[in-house]
């Protein structure tokens, strides 16, 4: 087997792939799993991968597809084209995509469902019940069974006697940001108002923006500078690249105001910033009133909360100084090796075509 931390290995595949052994399978086990050995990836980096293994995915059998699709899961940061590419896959290599992985929205959901049919619909279906994500969020931060309302209403202002603020452990907080980040608007503002009656104490809280930084961040989301709001708030939240990336791309918003309401960003910079930033939510006004309304509803403590969480799930890491090194040695490995297996097999040789849902008949279905 290839060990991942010595790259070099990889030139052994060449002399393999001369020999007439099919070295695309393992090609795509060993840079899917160099990958996925670091956290936090440079956009060049995820670019690489996207482009590398996409390519091989497309020439390879169903138990390699499979095997991929079982790693990438549960990652939260993988590409989004890898992701839809293998959730669009045969059902043995779609599933474990279809039921955990973070990264497909609901929008991608319902057009999957729609398209696979009923097959793909039913392991849909069984993802964690939404319903079931608020309740089990609101457990966690209440630090007990699922106490009633009452009881976290009664802990607000008089902690348990001979009770230490806690905070959640690694486990509890990556569960709590995916149960965050996959909930839809109507449960991400049930667990903020959690957040409010929890008895945890925020961490190293963010500082407030000097108002030469507030007009810095609000004049690159005027720009449309998704890169420069993404440092920046990577910088100001503590937070890592890809959770920064992650708050600025959602869908709906509510991560942006809860960024915001930590900062302390003044309400009228955080309306044109919704507005100018992510055009899925500022082309709706209505959108933006409703979570400009929702800044106002929840404290910042509850943010500063929700922001101690986030990192606590996906903490800034140090990479090596060799890392980038040796991504970039593995990614000219694979290239060159993908470059011989072109020259000798021009049309690629697969023993059965990638399994692909049959479109829907139904007519009316919301893609959203």
């Amino acid at each position: 087997m290839i060990k991942l931390a010595n790259p070099a290995g990889l030139e052994g595949l060449l002399n393999l792939d001369r020999e007439g052994v099919d070295i695309r399978p393992t090609l795509l086990r060993v840079i899917t799993d160099q990958y996925l050995q670091t956290a936090v990836h440079t956009p060049d980096e995820e670019r690489q991968f996207t482009e590398l293994a996409l390519r091989l995915i497309d020439e390879t059998e169903t138990a390699t597809r499979a095997a991929v699709a079982a790693r990438l899961a549960h990652h939260a940061s993988a590409p989004h084209p890898i992701i839809l590419r293998l959730a669009r896959d045969a059902l043995d290599v779609a599933e474990p995509i279809l039921l955990h992985s973070p990264c497909l929205t609901q929008a991608d959901l319902d057009v999957i469902a729609a398209e696979g049919g009923v097959s793909y619909a039913e392991i849909i279906a069984r993802r964690r019940p939404p319903e079931q994500a608020g309740k089990q969020a609101t457990a966690a931060i209440c630090s007990g069974p699922e106490p009633p309302a009452s009881q976290c209403v009664d802990n607000i202002d008089a902690p348990i006697p001979g009770s230490e603020p806690m905070k959640p452990t690694g486990t509890q907080s990556q569960e709590l940001c995916e149960t965050f980040f996959t909930a839809d608007p109507g449960e991400r503002k049930l667990i903020l108002m959690m957040l409010d009656c929890a008895i945890t104490v925020p961490a190293n809280p963010p500082s407030l923006l000097a108002r030469s930084d507030v007009w810095r961040l609000e004049s690159a989301a005027l720009q449309h500078s998704t890169e420069t709001v993404v440092a920046d708030l990577e910088r100001a939240l503590g937070v890592s690249r890809r959770l920064a990336r992650r708050i600025v791309q959602d869908e709906t918003g509510e991560p942006v105001v809860v960024a915001a309401k930590a900062l302390a960003l003044p309400s009228d910079v955080l309306q044109r910033i919704l507005l100018f930033m992510n055009p899925r939510v500022g082309q709706s006004v209505e959108r933006v009133h409703t979570l400009a309304e929702l800044a106002h509803e929840i404290t910042l403590e509850g943010a500063r909360r929700l922001v101690d969480i986030w990192r606590e799930a996906d903490p800034i890491e140090t990479k090596p100084a060799s890392h980038q090194a040796h991504w970039q040695e593995t990614v000219q490995r694979a290239r060159q090796a993908l470059s011989e297996i072109s020259f000798r097999h021009p049309v690629p040789a697969r023993t059965e075509p990638p399994s692909r849902p049959a479109p829907s008949r139904a007519s009316g279905t919301d893609t959203r």
